[in-house]
């Protein structure tokens, strides 16, 4: 287990209601431009504790939105979210395990996902098994943390990387370009959001330096206030270095 409750209440307390990644709902908003969810069938890949699932439904129209994560303690909070917030009919959350996803061929029109495709070491048989749930002309929307050449071997990454609990797998931009053209992909895009996410951060990391780590400290302790200042901290220098890369990924499965 990654997101014990103690980390997964400190990332909502700073990124809103079941988020447990930087940007918030406005983030989601970004990411889905140009796409229209209304009546739409979403599969969300890695749902977390269920939040950017209450987002795709409740604020972009989606009809219904299955969101999938591999900890069935997410799982068990992502359903009570949704129940609280009306939405249990249209917004259901299934514990899987790694590998072929338990779902038929062409079952959505759109695969969702937001910052955790990153826990996933082999990238190319995953975005194969996207495009297969995809209907013709589905979209793939996501957005990743990827790395630029050199980045593994960073003192900059290897610091930030000493500091977190969780556990990452990077790609570069071009590799993920390549994995999504393999797999079979049309209109392949990977977009370069580090500048807009060093701003994102900038704000994450003068957020936890002020008063608000005290409060923050008063619901998870002084020591997980303290280790998700200095994560972040540790994000802002590797994006600043030009190491740590958060990019867009967009495809669709052709008609």
């Amino acid at each position: 287990m990654q997101y014990n409750k103690d980390l997964t209440d400190a990332l909502e307390f700073v990124w809103g209601e079941g988020i447990l990644s930087p940007g918030g709902p406005e983030e989601v908003t970004q990411m889905l431009e140009g796409v229209d969810l209304s009546g739409r069938r979403v599969l969300d890949i890695g749902s977390g504790l269920g939040g950017i699932d209450v987002l795709l439904a409740a604020q972009h129209g989606a009809a219904a939105v299955v969101g999938i994560d591999v900890e069935p303690q997410l799982i068990e909070s992502a359903r009570h979210l949704a129940a609280r917030k009306g939405l249990a009919g249209r917004v259901t959350f299934q514990l899987v395990k790694p590998g072929k996803l338990p779902f038929a061929d062409a079952s959505f029109d759109v695969v969702f996902s937001k910052d955790s495709l990153l826990h996933i070491a082999d990238k190319r048989p995953l975005y194969a098994e996207l495009l297969r749930v995809l209907k013709p002309g589905g979209w793939l929307i996501a957005a990743d943390w990827l790395w630029s050449e050199g980045a593994a071997e960073s003192a900059v990454v290897l610091a930030w990387l000493s500091k977190l609990q969780l556990k990452f797998a990077f790609t570069q931009p071009a590799d993920a370009l390549q994995a999504l053209i393999e797999a079979g992909f049309a209109e392949p895009r990977v977009t370069d959001r580090r500048h807009e996410l060093q701003e994102v951060n900038r704000n994450e990391v003068a957020l936890l330096a002020g008063p608000v780590r005290q409060k923050l400290a008063a619901i998870v302790g002084t020591e997980m206030a303290e280790s998700r200042l200095s994560s972040a901290k540790g994000r802002q220098a590797a994006l600043d270095s030009g190491c740590l890369i958060p990019c867009y990924l967009r495809g669709r499965r052709p008609t």
